[in-house]
């Protein structure tokens, strides 16, 4: 698994290299380009899908129980992650079963599961928001060799 520092690093370079497409004018290395960029943007969505599903709760099917946090719980959260976040949401899995157990759960364990539910959101959102400036960039140079590739990375932040 990577981790969001990694991640972030190669949405940069991503970033970057859109940037110096926008300065090809051959249209053939413009059309190389622009596969290695798409590989690369793949490359992010998988890496971000799996830091997502290893920073969610597994089990996506169980019963689900929704935590509303304190005020002094909200802002840490939003100190650590610049997330807000109000509620928390877990899910029963075969491992743990909330729905049962809130009773006796440590409010320090339901704080560090809103901070996971903070980070893959905030990854979410700093993900869309990267490809969507690449696109951006992508349709400043108007060239249709780059639409496909225009289409295929739309499609994976939606």
């Amino acid at each position: 698994m990577s981790d969001l520092g990694e991640l972030q690093k190669k949405q940069a370079e991503a970033a970057s290299f859109a940037l110096r497409m926008a300065e090809e004018k051959d249209p053939e290395r413009l059309k190389a380009m622009a596969e290695q960029l798409q590989a690369r943007c793949a490359e992010l969505g998988k890496m971000a899908k799996a830091l997502e599903a290893a920073l969610a709760p597994a089990g996506r099917g169980g019963v689900e129980t929704r935590v509303l946090l304190t005020a002094e719980q909200r802002k840490r959260i939003a100190d650590q992650t610049g997330v807000g976040v109000e509620v928390v949401t877990l899910r029963d899995t075969s491992d743990r079963a909330w729905s049962t157990s809130m009773g006796s759960v440590d409010p320090r364990e339901i704080e560090a599961m809103a901070a996971r539910q903070a980070a893959a959101s905030r990854l979410k959102a700093e993900t869309r928001a990267r490809v969507e400036k690449i696109i951006q960039e992508l349709e400043k140079l108007e060239s249709p060799v780059l639409a496909d590739t225009i289409a295929e990375l739309r499609r994976g932040i939606l």
